[in-house]
């Protein structure tokens, strides 16, 4: 046999690692690192989301103490408004039993006109019956509606302010006169409307009601009231508007006409007075 026909080769088994063998093991490292990675991110997130859940759960329960807190404050507060309400309607019905007894001094407090020496003559009445229809008469009783006598003094130019129509009326021995309801209300302007001077379109009269811009209350506490059109101002802006006058047009027909809350120096046309029988 010629040793040249066959040669033997023969490798070590701890040879050096093909190529692809040293790819392989770079790939399963740098995956098993990217695991690594991947599990810490999981863990810090997780620890986030715990602890986001326990403030999460705190918050639910601060609400819902808050909840509570809120029903109790409005409980309270509709307990308040009720007493309020309680309290205004105390209030207004004390404010018309003053206004009523007022009144009644007022007219008891009215001296009795005698001659020195004369008698007191009583006739006797044809009629007892106390009417509430308007009839007019002469002198200081151009209009009468039950026992109360109504006129007016110097309507037509401006320049009576609130202060000079009380003196108007009471050198005439009335008051500044004051509407008790619709009925009066509707005849003191028919009444008023003779007053207004030809070619003029309205005028403007003095009552002896007044009204708090802040409460809106009215006093006598009994009074009528007939707003004009977008009245009455209120607020602090116009605190100082607290006499009422009446707007009076000519035409009967206009609906701006009415009461309205002036600043008691404004000058008007006039005043309505009054006087009881």
């Amino acid at each position: 046999m010629n040793n040249k026909e066959f040669p033997i080769t023969c490798k070590p088994k701890n040879a050096l690692q093909t190529p692809n063998t040293a790819i392989l093991h770079s790939l399963v490292s740098g995956n098993i690192l990217e695991n690594r990675e991947s599990r810490q991110k999981i863990k810090e997130q997780s620890t986030k989301i715990t602890y986001l859940l326990g403030e999460t759960k705190e918050q639910s329960t601060e609400i819902k103490k808050l909840e509570k807190d809120l029903v109790e404050v409005q409980e309270i507060n509709s307990k308040l408004l009720e007493e309020l309400d309680k309290q205004k309607k105390t209030n207004d019905e004390m404010k018309k039993a003053i206004s009523r007894i007022e009144r009644k001094l007022a007219v008891t407090k009215k001296p009795q006109k005698r001659q020195p020496g004369s008698r007191q003559i009583t006739r006797p009445t044809i009629n007892t019956k106390t009417t509430l229809k308007p009839t007019r008469s002469q002198d200081n009783c151009e209009l009468k509606i039950g026992n109360v006598c109504y006129f007016a003094v110097s309507p037509g130019k401006n320049g009576v302010n609130y202060y000079k129509a009380v003196e108007l009326c009471k050198k005439r021995n009335a008051d500044v006169g004051w509407i008790r309801d619709e009925e009066s209300y509707n005849e003191i302007m028919k009444f008023l409307k003779t007053k207004i001077p030809k070619g003029d379109p309205w005028i403007r009269i003095w009552t002896g009601m007044h009204f708090d811009p802040m409460t809106r209350d009215v006093t006598p506490g009994d009074s009528f009231i007939k707003w004009y059109p977008d009245l009455p101002s209120t607020g602090n802006k116009y605190k100082e508007r607290t006499n009422v006058h009446l707007s009076v047009q000519s035409n009967p027909n206009d609906v701006y006409q009415g009461m309205w809350n002036v600043q008691p120096d404004w000058e008007n046309n006039g005043v309505l007075c009054e006087s009881q029988t």
